[in-house]
């Protein structure tokens, strides 16, 4: 490719993909539409992967976030979080 003047130039797009969202706690007592915890931006795979472990978790306790991503840490990779400033 060449700019209007002549001169190459080249160009790349990188993208990467980020998740955000909510995870569902349900069976708490006195809520019974459950609760939420909010997730904040992290990179999708990530979002996906402790997503599936979350599918897998049975507490006696609402865990708050950090809680869960110790105890997600432990045996899986670290989650890699937006640290997009804008």
């Amino acid at each position: 490719m060449f700019t209007t003047e002549g001169e190459p130039y080249t160009s790349e797009t990188i993208t990467t993909h980020y998740s955000c969202g909510r995870i569902d706690v349900h069976n708490v007592p006195n809520e019974p539409y459950g609760d939420e915890i909010n997730v904040p931006p992290m990179l999708s795979t990530d979002w996906t992967l402790f997503g599936n472990w979350l599918d897998t978790v049975k507490t006696m306790s609402t865990w708050t976030l950090a809680d869960l991503i110790i105890a997600y840490e432990q045996h899986n990779p670290p989650i890699t979080w937006d640290t997009y400033d804008g």
